[in-house]
């Protein structure tokens, strides 16, 4: 068995929590956690890692040079890098409104990049 250590972030008070997994990854024990939602942050953190991507997008016709992306919901954290590789070849164009999408179903996540601002010319 090995033990891994989380900061839950579930909350302000940012516990450290201790997990206790087995040699096939399952989780044993949990501890540390001042809340159940702790405890259920921590498990999924490790089970499945997820994080909203914030990037900005390059933009033409526009006097601005970049626009600021976001995905719409939060992706897996092992994929984050080739989301950022498929937005350097993305190019933007006005008008684009706050919470537009970007990308579609950004590398086929079901999640949309959406702007976070408004672009005008």
């Amino acid at each position: 068995m090995g033990e891994q250590e989380i900061i839950c972030i579930g909350c302000p008070l940012g516990c450290r929590v201790a997990l206790r997994v087995s040699e096939g990854g399952e989780v044993r024990k949990v501890s540390g956690n001042k809340c159940k939602e702790g405890r259920e942050y921590v498990i999924e953190e490790y089970r499945s890692p997820v994080r909203v991507l914030t990037a900005t997008v390059l933009t033409e016709g526009s006097v601005r040079a970049l626009l600021p992306v976001r995905t719409s919901q939060p992706i897996r954290k092992d994929i984050l890098a080739k989301c950022m590789d498929a937005l350097c070849g993305i190019k933007v164009r006005p008008p684009v409104k706050m919470g537009e999408a970007i990308v579609h179903n950004i590398l086929s996540t079901g999640v949309d990049l959406i702007s976070t601002d408004n672009l005008l010319t």
